[in-house]
């Protein structure tokens, strides 16, 4: 009994303790519950306050008290959102999506952030069929979407996307801001600003329309005083408005207030020491000031998190520019384009950033939209001049800067263009001046010296460039330009040693200052020093080791010099590696992988291009064409159709799918492709001579001279509708035809392709007489035309006249020397007459183009003759490694080991032949040394 009571009485004791333990529990729920909703009640009372902040440290403790409140997240989100934090809003927002939250609360804010954010292009991907049932929360989302369309580009969608808002909620405040914008594209900006002032006039505390009406004061109406008004009429009815104080502050820098600008930041940092804003005005004020490490230091700050403001992207490579850190300035800037291509800075910033790094071919890839467009600004156009100037271009330079002058005639830097136009009108006498004068007042800056030593340049006065340029190293003392452009003008002038040194001394200033030392790399091959270029290369490397135009480079070299095709894979491979978002890397990569054949290869290195580069047009043709080199016709044709719609009204990509279709044997959607871009560009010839070709291939000539006549009669001066017309003739063996239409094209200044048409056709039709007649005729008409000298060589040694052929080819050479095909060509007649003195030409053919498997095989021959065999054995295998495919260079080879005594050598690559069957035509000779052996 005792046992059993004592085990009741412990029973009775933990149900107790259970109990108490339930009753707490439930006390302790019921006590959370009723502070969570105190929290969110008193957050609710806060922001209705305008106190944010305490809004959101009242939310974040409910969030603490229930994570899982769905409530606390939206209103965390929303409060972050307009307090000026849209990356950790998008955070918070995002998580109340996931709790459920209807899209009519959360989905118009989600889509405020994610603009702020720079996720335009995502905004888009996700909601833009979208419709949102609530008419306020519908017309919001609308207006973001039109927003994240103008960031794009895509003014018609953004357009829809506006009329959609305004016919959810007409006269919502957020869409009439992007009406404003979309007429201040139109450049129909009293209209903008009569939106605007509606706006403001019924909501004076409307953020968005009182900053874009401060943006147009200040940067369309030139009127900064005019936008600080508007900012500070904001600022008394939001004082606590860190974006108005932001963008006062921004105005105050741009006007070069410092002080004012301190005063007033200070404020800001008062108010807000952590907000986004704050800590971005933080670092523009320190790149004002010539810091740039603390703007470096600030930038990273910012862009720690995934989300990577394309400003602020923009900033931080301004910065890295200043530091000349051109490498991770151009990472930096190639990324804020991707994220708003339309951003005019960052491509003038970017195209800084190529030009300091030696890539001014880049940098007017990069500023082409820009320069192509009829509304061109004369900063960018001026940036472009330069870039022609840095490449050489003098002609394309003035033209640049004078289009420059048209478009804004005040502006300091661009008057220097003035001066240039007259000189492109054949004024020069009053133009040199003129420059000078502005030069030395200092009004243009750098631009004004550089327009100077352009029209020197152009008019050869190569003393008057470098008195120019010594102006220019007192603005620039410590940029490589002035001493680069000092080198080239000493080049011109023949005194190379102190062009070198000039080089030499840029790249001091600037390290990583590529064009000097590429220059250099021109000097060292122009005296024959390859391994000079190579260790010059390689040293600036070690101090550049991204350097994408040293790496390529040195690719380029390596193949010159005939080193293993693997070695220079190697580096190119690297080269794309280390700059997965310049597309240059990758190009060179692709289509040399193509150029030796290795489809697969080149598949890879284009897949890998395109996953780094997805929106790049050029990466895309290269897929494209890698996919229909690997044999995956299919591919080949989603590859192309999807470059043909974002390049709408490009007729090059339906011609390169019309190609990919005729993989896949689909000749009818081959044709109309073709016919598609023909009638994109009526005028054109490409696609019309395909589809010329595809015709005479059907056995339908009249439908193919159809082509050729309707392009006559659209361009009756022009030679191409008459060019065409010859070749479908000569491809049916109608010669007196095709000869009437050669004839008829080279009447109306038709090239060296038509005289060369002509003369295979009078020789082709029996009409020896005629052709050399022509020939002749041509020739003394155009004496220095080296492609029709060649031709002559081509016919020659078709026909057996070597000693005839090898004298075209050497006159070819008195007007190429570096021709190699040329070369190649002298040196294989020379052998196969047993004339002396073949190697030298060989030796520099191979040089000029190690590439070329025949080439190789002329050097091996060459080396044979001169008895040097090792040398030669060495060749040939280059020469078969270069062109595996090629049995005669592996019977070569058997043949070279053969005389070398090499017997197992040669027994086991004539194996090899033999084993090829069919495949190889040579079987016979092959047997033959085999029994020999």
């Amino acid at each position: 009994m005792g046992s059993r009571a004592a085990l009741t009485t412990a029973a009775a004791r933990a149900t107790a303790l259970l109990g108490g333990l339930c009753l707490t529990l439930v006390l302790s729920a019921c006590s959370r519950s009723a502070s969570e909703a105190d929290q969110i009640k008193s957050a609710q009372e806060l922001i209705a306050k305008q106190d944010l902040r305490g809004a959101t440290i009242q939310l974040k403790n409910a969030l603490q008290t229930n994570p899982q409140s769905a409530q606390a997240r939206l209103l965390l989100g929303t409060t972050l959102l307009e307090s000026g934090e849209p990356a950790t809003a998008l955070v918070e927002l995002l998580k109340a999506q996931e709790l459920q939250v209807p899209d009519e609360q959360v989905v118009p804010d989600l889509a405020r952030a994610m603009l702020a954010t720079g996720e335009g292009a995502k905004l888009i991907a996700q909601y833009d069929k979208l419709t949102l049932k609530d008419e306020a929360a519908n017309a919001s989302l609308k207006a973001s979407l039109a927003v994240a369309y103008i960031l794009q580009g895509n003014v018609p969608q953004a357009r829809q996307a506006v009329a959609q808002a305004l016919q959810a909620r007409p006269g919502f405040p957020a869409a009439l801001v992007v009406q404003a914008r979309l007429l201040a594209s139109d450049r129909n900006f009293d209209e903008a600003m009569k939106v605007l002032d509606d706006v403001l006039a019924r909501e004076p505390g409307n953020e968005r329309a009182a900053l874009f009406k401060g943006d147009l004061q200040r940067n369309v109406g030139t009127n900064p005083a005019a936008a600080q008004d508007t900012y500070r009429k904001l600022l008394a009815a939001k004082p606590d408005s860190a974006p108005v104080r932001a963008a006062l502050v921004g105005l105050m820098i741009q006007q070069r207030q410092t002080p004012q600008a301190k005063t007033e930041f200070a404020e800001l940092k008062k108010a807000a020491p952590n907000n986004p804003e704050t800590i971005f005005l933080e670092a523009q004020i320190a790149f004002y000031d010539g810091n740039f490490k603390l703007t470096r230091e600030l930038t990273d700050r910012l862009l720690k998190g995934k989300i990577e403001p394309p400003r602020v992207l923009e900033l931080a490579g301004a910065a890295e520019i200043r530091l000349k850190e051109y490498v991770l300035a151009e990472a930096l800037l190639a990324r804020a384009l991707k994220a708003e291509p339309r951003r005019l800075l960052v491509r003038q910033l970017l195209g800084q950033a190529y030009m300091r790094s030696g890539q001014s071919a880049k940098a007017l890839e990069v500023l082409r939209p820009i320069i192509d467009s009829p509304e061109a600004d004369g900063a960018t156009l001026s940036l472009a001049g330069e870039a022609y100037l840095q490449l050489g271009d003098n002609k394309n330079s003035q033209a640049a800067f004078q289009r420059a002058l048209k478009v804004a005639p005040g502006d300091a830097r661009v008057r220097t263009s003035a001066a240039l136009a007259q000189i492109w009108r054949g004024e020069g006498g009053a133009a040199i001046p003129a420059l000078e004068a502005l030069a030395a007042g200092g009004e243009g800056g750098a631009r004004a010296d550089l327009a100077l030593i352009s029209a020197r340049l152009s008019q050869r006065d190569l003393p008057g460039a470098l008195k120019a340029i010594d102006a220019l190293e007192k603005k620039m003392p410590e940029q490589g330009l002035p001493l680069h452009l000092r080198g080239r003008v000493l080049a011109q002038q023949g005194n190379l040693p102190a062009a070198a040194k000039s080089f030499e001394a840029a790249l001091a200033k600037e390290p990583g200052y590529f064009p000097a030392a590429g220059s250099l790399v021109a000097l060292d091959l122009k005296n024959n020093k390859p391994d000079a270029a190579r260790a010059r290369l390689q040293e600036f490397l070690k101090s550049q080791p991204k350097s994408a135009p040293a790496m390529l480079a040195l690719a380029e070299l390596d193949a010159r010099s005939g080193a293993p095709g693997a070695n220079v894979l190697a580096t190119l491979r690297e080269a794309a590696k280390l700059n997965p978002s310049q597309p240059g890397p990758h190009m060179v990569l692709i289509n040399r992988l193509l150029a030796i054949g290795d489809a697969k290869g080149a598949l890879q290195a284009a897949q890998d291009a395109a996953a780094a580069l997805p929106n790049n047009l050029d990466i895309m043709a290269l897929q494209g064409r890698a996919e229909g080199a690997a044999g995956d016709g299919q591919r080949a044709v989603s590859t192309f159709k999807k470059l043909a719609a974002l390049e709408p009204k490009n007729p090059q990509p339906l011609v390169l799918l019309a190609e990919a279709y005729l993989l896949l044997q689909d000749r009818s959607a081959a044709t109309l492709e073709l016919k598609r871009a023909i009638e994109l560009q009526p005028d054109g010839l490409l696609a019309r001579r395909r589809l010329a070709q595809l015709a005479v291939q059907d056995k339908r000539p009249q439908d193919a001279l159809a082509l050729a006549r309707e392009l006559q009669t659209r361009k009756p001066s022009d030679a191409s509708g008459f060019a065409l017309e010859g070749e479908i003739e000569a491809n049916r063996k109608g010669f007196d035809a095709a000869i009437a239409a050669f004839r008829a094209a080279l009447q109306r200044n038709a090239g060296v392709d038509a005289a060369i048409n002509l003369h295979s056709v009078y020789l082709a039709a029996g009409k020896g007489p005629e052709a050399e007649r022509m020939a002749a005729d041509w020739q003394k008409e155009h004496p220095k035309d080296a492609t029709f000298t060649y031709h002559l060589g081509d016919v020659a040694m078709a026909s057996g006249e070597l000693a005839a052929a090898q004298a075209h080819y050497q006159r070819v050479l008195e007007l190429q020397a570096d021709n190699a095909l040329a070369m190649n060509n002298v040196a294989w007649l020379m052998l196969q007459q047993g004339k002396p003195g073949a190697l030298p030409f060989a030796q520099k053919a191979a040089a000029l183009m190690p590439e070329r498997a025949a080439v190789q095989d002329t050097l091996s021959m060459a080396l044979e003759a001169g008895n040097e065999l090792p040398k030669a054995i060495e060749v040939q295998q280059r020469a078969i490694a270069l062109a595996p495919q090629e049995g005669a260079l592996t019977l070569r080879l058997a043949k070279l080991y053969i005389k070398q005594g090499e017997k197992a050598r040669a027994r086991a690559e004539l194996e090899t032949l033999a084993k090829q069957g069919d495949r190889f035509s040579g079987q016979a000779e092959v047997a033959t040394l085999l029994k020999t052996l």
